[in-house]
């Protein structure tokens, strides 16, 4: 009787037989003094034995006293005391094996538990690695995500001191064009009353009149004037939007014109929206619903509308660089003007959505699903990082709404961000 640990606890006849040696000097004595395996080699035999709760096929080399080694095989059974913590007892009985067949295969059997033990332990190293880079890409991504974080703020930062810089002398222009204008008025009813009073002028003045074109100036000032005021107009609506737009930096959750952020962006990225050398204009065909205050993020939301609208400028240019290589080594190919559709709309009474489309060459349907990954990106080297959609995605996710892309090859890609209207109730 054996002790997991080894330690020989009560001898039969046969075994001092075996051993020779009497019952007193075996006790409590550990089994591996009187074999000729490693001590090692033991303890991991009686160890696998104890923990499978049943004998395992083995050989064990008795040292028989005169510097020989006798194989014997292993039999007996394992009996699992009621404390946990007691070493199991094992029943062993050793009986001499003449065959080398058994030792070798027994041999065999230590080489496969070993293997077996190795790759377990390999699986575990590699379970403990992947869980370290799941880690280390966690850090990675909300590292990356503070930086496109500090990025928008800073943009946004720069568009509100731009916005206020203009803001002042467009102001001052515009309020004084009423007065400009009122002036103006005065100045050409006075020379018509020159004109009735003294119907035949000098020579002089009738030089200077023929040299300005009076008839023509009297006409043409008036559109000139409605012309400065369009345009101060724009700059102030421009203004406007800029600072719609310099909201970015706004964490807090408040009531929102979705239209506003939407317009904002447009504003920002009208340059890569008009025509440029090589580069064709960008179409944008608005199709606003009348939607109620959302309560949101507007920075985070703005910052969303501009992630998904700079991606679908990008996928024009892509397709559009490709229909002029196709042109330049095939035949002509026809092709549709560049087009982006925002729609929005309040399909209940506690939701609105949004949608952003465009036509190029959509996305494959065997990648649709990984768009939203971390650092997923079909965008050469060095043109994304791949974390705009995944970054959009979790601002969407926060806000208790949905962010879904829906493309087919050939077809629109077509975005969808759907969002609660007013605050969510905690459950």
């Amino acid at each position: 009787m054996v002790a997991s640990d080894g330690n020989i606890m009560a001898v039969n006849r046969p075994a001092m037989k075996l051993l020779g040696k009497p019952s007193a000097e075996l006790t409590d004595r550990s089994l591996s003094e009187f074999v000729k395996d490693s001590p090692q080699k033991v303890a991991n035999y009686l160890q696998t034995c104890a923990q499978s709760r049943q004998m395992i096929l083995g050989a064990i080399s008795i040292d028989a006293g005169s510097g020989q080694a006798l194989s014997c095989r292993s039999k007996g059974a394992v009996m699992q005391p009621r404390s946990q913590s007691s070493p199991a007892i094992i029943m062993l009985r050793l009986e001499k094996q003449e065959s080398s067949r058994f030792v070798v295969l027994n041999q065999k059997i230590n080489e496969l538990s070993r293997e077996n033990q190795r790759r377990q332990r390999a699986q575990a190293e590699l379970a403990e690695s992947n869980e370290a880079l799941r880690d280390t890409l966690l850090q990675l991504q909300n590292a990356l995500n503070a930086v496109q974080t500090e990025k928008m703020t800073g943009l946004s930062k720069m568009v509100a001191g731009i916005a206020h810089e203009i803001n002042n002398p467009v102001s001052f222009i515009y309020g004084n064009l009423r007065h400009a204008e009122e002036y103006c008025h005065d100045l050409l009813d006075i020379i018509g009353c020159y004109q009735k009073a003294y119907p035949q002028p000098t020579p002089n003045v009738q030089a200077k009149i023929d040299e300005v074109d009076l008839d023509f100036l009297e006409k043409d000032l008036q559109k000139v004037l409605n012309s400065m005021r369009t345009g101060s107009e724009r700059v102030s609506e421009i203004v406007k939007l800029l600072r719609n737009f310099s909201r970015l930096d706004e964490s807090g959750f408040k009531m929102v014109d979705i239209h506003e952020g939407l317009e904002a962006t447009l504003m920002i990225l009208q340059s890569r929206l008009n025509p440029h050398g090589d580069r064709t204009e960008v179409e944008v065909i608005k199709q606003y619903d009348k939607l109620p205050l959302v309560y949101c993020s507007p920075g985070l939301i703005n910052q969303v509308f501009i992630n998904l609208l700079t991606n679908a400028i990008d996928a024009l240019e892509d397709e559009k660089a490709k229909n002029n290589l196709q042109n330049n080594l095939l035949k002509p190919v026809v092709t549709e003007p560049n087009r982006i559709w925002i729609s929005t709309e309040q399909p209940t009474d506690s939701q609105i959505t949004i949608c952003i489309k465009d036509n190029g060459s959509g996305i494959p349907s065997h990648i649709l699903h990984k768009i939203f990954d971390p650092f997923f990106t079909t965008k050469a080297v060095g043109k994304g990082t791949g974390l705009g959609l995944s970054m959009s995605y979790q601002v969407i996710k926060s806000h208790g709404g949905q962010l879904e892309a829906t493309a087919e090859p050939g077809l629109e890609t077509k975005f969808t961000i759907t969002l609660p209207i007013s605050k969510p109730i905690p459950e």
